[in-house]
């Protein structure tokens, strides 16, 4: 899809600058110096955004006035297809401009830039605005649908948990560049006892994470939940609601019974006389490798089990994961320096 943006100022210079930032962006753009020039181009295209400088001319050669940018952006929101494109206000009035685009954003700006322009704001007010319009859409778009939305729970509804991204219903909802401690969360919920998936409290997923108290697990699962409620309902037309894929309650976080796990470090069985509650039930699968090791009694340094996973993940992660076994007392270090089960035979 191309991304077009319409810039208005009638400065030549502001409207390179402004022109070489979106370029850099990716996106297309036309330029207009006065409001009868914006008024034509506006009716011949559609436009993705639009940066409205505040003081231009009705024409070249006429008074800048900043009543003629209020005008024109009321124009816009009249204008067919434009009524809810974005527009970005420019504004070079000093210590005034802040309280003058907020003014105007009262009358459907969605956010303002102060000139002479810089790159990286401008970038973040044009992500943002995009953003902003593209979730306004989809939810608008739900709503519309909402009659015919099916209940998420009506179903088996499958997760398949990969390396680098989790997918529902066949939707990635989450990516190892957002959260990447989600995976390992949702192979620790994915855990079944007695047939029915494991409950764990924020306490026992944030140990074995790594996490303090002072950043929480529940952060990236409420993101998580709230991704996987948008893209249900945007791309499976399914009514999902916020706890219909990780639920909490009874004991701590855990999936719901109409979801089906398959992939990466998710086990089918699980022993009966294994509590729901024990420190394994935690693990990651990293921590059930080193583990399987030690106890089998392989010899592992700390740059050996760090040599198990290097071409997958970094060395402090596997770092992590050793001092979350030590602070579960599940290993301890030999004096000759490998690891060993807690309470060895020496």
């Amino acid at each position: 899809m191309t991304i077009r943006a319409l810039v208005v100022d009638d400065d030549e210079e502001i409207r390179r600058t402004a022109g070489d930032i979106l370029q850099s962006l990716g996106h297309e753009h036309d330029a207009a110096g006065d409001q009868e020039a914006a008024r034509g181009l506006l009716c011949s295209g559609k436009y993705s955004y639009v940066l409205l400088d505040l003081e231009i001319p009705v024409c070249p050669g006429r008074l800048c006035r900043v009543e003629n940018g209020k005008n024109l952006l009321n124009e816009i929101r009249r204008t067919a297809g434009m009524e809810d494109v974005p527009v970005i206000v420019m504004t070079g009035h000093g210590n005034d401009g802040p309280d003058l685009a907020v003014s105007v954003m009262k009358l459907g700006a969605v956010d303002y830039v102060a000139k002479p322009l810089d790159g990286d704001k401008l970038d973040k007010a044009v992500r943002e605005a995009l953003e902003k319009a593209r979730r306004s859409t989809s939810a608008a778009g739900s709503k519309a649908r909402a009659g015919k939305l099916t209940p998420f729970s009506a179903d088996d509804r499958e997760m398949v948990i990969h390396e680098d991204h989790a997918t529902v219903c066949g939707v990635t909802v989450w990516r190892d560049a957002g959260q990447p401690d989600m995976r390992d969360v949702l192979i620790a919920l994915s855990r079944r006892h007695n047939g029915k998936y494991v409950r764990l409290s924020g306490a026992q997923l944030g140990k074995t994470l790594g996490r303090n108290a002072s950043n929480p697990i529940s952060r990236p699962i409420k993101d998580f939940r709230d991704r996987a409620t948008e893209l249900m309902e945007s791309e499976c037309s399914l009514e999902c609601g916020k706890y219909d894929v990780i639920a909490r309650g009874g004991g701590g976080y855990h999936l719901t019974e109409w979801m089906v796990v398959t992939g990466l470090g998710v086990e089918t069985e699980k022993d009966d006389d294994e509590s729901p509650s024990s420190c394994d039930n935690a693990l990651t699968v990293r921590q059930r490798m080193i583990m399987e090791k030690i106890t089998a009694g392989e010899r592992l340094r700390q740059k050996d089990v760090i040599g198990m996973f290097r071409l997958d993940f970094s060395p402090s992660t596997v770092k992590r994961d050793i001092k979350a076994l030590r602070d579960m007392g599940l290993i301890a270090t030999h004096q000759d320096g490998y690891y060993v089960p807690s309470a060895p035979t020496m």
